[in-house]
């Protein structure tokens, strides 16, 4: 009953913070942008029990948001796909750097539904949150699912919590990864 309540909250509580020590340890150990990528929506989709997820990252010379990984039913045809800026949920997000929880996006002005015809996935529930650094949204990790109302606040603020450690190894992954341009660049 209220014990028994309390024992399963405490349980997922602790899980959920041995998966974000998990994912935090993770980021530290790689400068390789599509493992850190990877690893987020590893984290995220664990973390969630979610259907799908995807990492859009802005671009920085169109300023559109790029889906540069997505894991989930027909992941694949998500990846590579471009928002302009603004558009969309996750557009929404990235242009406004403040999270979002859409309980049916079927009724929701904002969802595009190009994607899920592309993946023949139906989408109701989607949880969105900015990925912040230095100062700006650099993209943002969006969680899809299938049921109606699936996320709470307590999803989006573990997503925010994974969100904020993501969005450091992503920049740090990115910088080093120009930095490595760069030196190639010299040498020739």
């Amino acid at each position: 009953t209220e014990r028994v309540r309390t024992e399963q909250e405490l349980r997922r509580h602790n899980c959920e913070l041995a998966l974000l020590n998990r994912a935090s340890w993770a980021f530290a150990a790689t400068l390789d942008l599509e493992q850190v990528l990877t690893t987020v929506l590893e984290e995220t989709r664990e973390l969630l029990d979610a259907v799908a997820c995807s990492i859009w990252l802005r671009d920085a010379e169109t300023q559109e948001l790029v889906s540069r990984q997505a894991a989930g039913p027909q992941s694949d045809l998500v990846q590579g796909w471009r928002l302009a800026p603004g558009e969309g949920l996750a557009g929404w997000v990235a242009r406004r750097g403040e999270s979002l929880i859409i309980s049916d996006a079927k009724v929701d002005e904002r969802h595009l539904e190009d994607v899920d015809r592309a993946t023949g996935l139906e989408t109701h529930s989607v949880l969105t949150v900015p990925l912040k650094a230095n100062g700006g949204t650099a993209g943002v990790i969006q969680v899809l699912d299938t049921a109606v109302n699936r996320f709470g606040a307590a999803d989006r603020a573990l997503l925010e919590s994974l969100a904020a450690s993501a969005a450091m190894a992503i920049e740090n992954a990115r910088l080093y990864q120009e930095a490595d341009r760069l030196r190639a660049f010299n040498q020739n």
